[in-house]
């Protein structure tokens, strides 16, 4: 295996143990800083080198809510793709793959442990779960749709809908049609940008982010009236 390779994958791992024992609440923390401000660049050397496999594995620790970038990994692999060193639907399914495993993870920590439990362990931002169990509570199994394609939210919502005990084939349908579509948009903007993907995340955030809120909160919007009528 190669050397760099197994250095992305070790970084990757350190940074999991770190997570796991400082959290949320430790993030200025000297060591975890420097991890958080690293781990994009460990995310793409792993994808680089290991291809299909490690864009599984990467998409599954990221669909569990560890803050893992999919921002990254998919943009790289489109680039990676134009270049013909990865196959599109190879990279798509590992891809969606991943992303419900992780997402069947963190639905059953919901179901057995409770979001009372999640909140005092400190493992993800409680500002953003307690946004997450509003929405889910409002909307139901559209939140879990649309917030697959909202970076800091696409994971979250995965643990009020095994909290609140939602049907686990919707919940799986619905992850994956909102997985899929974000990362076939982002495997797009790889291969667009070709040598320019690091470009990707300002592109997500300046244009893609607004215009998923936009239309979430209008398709939101208009499923409230229709309820109320």
């Amino acid at each position: 295996m190669n050397k760099k390779l197994i250095s992305s994958v070790a970084g990757i791992i350190v940074f999991i143990l770190s997570y796991v024992f400082y959290g949320e609440g430790k993030l200025g923390y000297a060591p975890f800083h420097s991890l958080i401000v690293a781990i994009p660049v460990w995310t793409a050397n792993a994808v680089t080198k290991g291809g299909v496999l490690v864009i599984f594995v990467l998409m599954t620790l990221e669909s569990s809510s560890l803050p893992i970038p999919s921002e990254v990994i998919l943009p790289l692999s489109g680039y990676l793709v134009s270049l013909g060193e990865l196959n599109f639907f190879w990279v798509l399914a590992a891809a969606n793959a991943g992303s419900i495993i992780g997402s069947i993870i963190d639905y059953y920590i919901g179901l057995w442990v409770g979001i009372e439990s999640i909140e005092k362990r400190h493992l993800v931002n409680k500002n953003s779960l307690n946004k997450a169990v509003e929405w889910f509570k409002m909307y139901g199994a559209y939140a879990v749709f649309f917030t697959r394609m909202l970076p800091g939210m696409r994971t979250l919502i995965s643990f009020p809908a095994g909290a609140f005990k939602m049907n686990v084939i919707k919940f799986l349908l619905f992850t994956f049609l909102g997985s899929f579509l974000w990362s076939i948009i982002l495997i797009y903007i790889g291969i667009i940008l070709g040598n320019n993907w690091e470009h990707a995340i300002n592109l997500i955030n300046r244009v893609l982010v607004p215009a998923t809120i936009g239309i979430t909160v209008a398709f939101l919007v208009y499923i409230g009236l229709s309820i109320k009528k």
